[in-house]
């Protein structure tokens, strides 16, 4: 696996894979994902020396804006500032796709058990009739999560070695359920706002798809940033143990 590595400059130029993680052969998809699996539990604050970030914490500064369809009961602009995501450190790899010598293709399924995001919000839109306008603190408690990610790429020469070059990095994500925490709706009408909370988590599966591609796009940028510089750094030849 591609974030199973090791880099040290004071003994070598190039990255290696890490002793105390097994390689599988090329195609071996139940190794592969046994080996992300370990990658995970070994290495959850991350590790600067291949590129993998602490998955207990991932911070940006902005997710993209929200702006849903004028002909929808929930009308919205929304956006994220500060953002603070916990709880990928529990993830699980369920399965995986290609991860073959001959094939420039990678896809990963993820459980996440519980994601939760802070972050500084502004909204302003209808919820059916009533209008929803305020900006402060919010938390997103996303249950059962299941992503998958799509990693397309071509290969590239370097040092007489092949290496990733990312083409596209998709991702679809799928919670059992959100809890939404906005603070300070209505200028701060307390009444107000926890109605408001109440109506979005009761209907958080219908809020999610209406709140639409620009978001999930958002948030699988965020994992292409994750994900992707683990896979870039190591020679595609030194994936596999034969």
């Amino acid at each position: 696996m591609p974030s199973a590595i090791y880099q040290s400059a004071s003994e070598s130029d190039t990255v290696k894979f890490a002793p105390e993680i097994e390689k599988c052969k090329a195609g071996d998809h139940i190794c592969i994902t046994q080996r992300i699996n370990d990658v995970i539990r070994r290495y959850p604050e991350g590790n600067p020396l291949f590129k993998m970030p602490n998955l207990k914490l991932i911070t940006v500064d902005r997710l993209a804006e929200t702006k849903t369809a004028s002909n929808t009961p929930l009308q919205l602009k929304f956006q994220l500032f500060d953002v603070k995501i916990t709880g990928l450190d529990k993830a699980k790899a369920l399965s995986v796709k290609g991860f073959e010598k001959d094939t420039q293709y990678h896809e990963i399924e993820f459980q996440v058990p519980i994601m939760k995001i802070v972050a500084r919000y502004e909204i302003d839109g209808k919820l059916l009739l009533l209008p929803i306008k305020g900006s402060g603190n919010g938390e997103f408690i996303f249950k059962d999560v299941h992503i998958t990610g799509t990693h397309k790429f071509n290969l590239e020469k370097r040092d007489g070695k092949n290496y990733i070059k990312t083409v596209s990095f998709l991702t679809s994500m799928e919670p059992r359920s959100i809890t939404f925490k906005f603070e300070n709706l209505f200028g701060g009408n307390k009444e107000l706002t926890d109605a408001t909370n109440k109506v979005l988590s009761d209907n958080s599966l219908d809020v999610w798809n209406v709140m639409g591609e620009q978001f999930k796009n958002g948030l699988g940028q965020l994992y292409r940033k994750i994900l992707s510089p683990g896979m870039e750094c190591l020679s595609y030849d030194d994936f596999f143990v034969d």
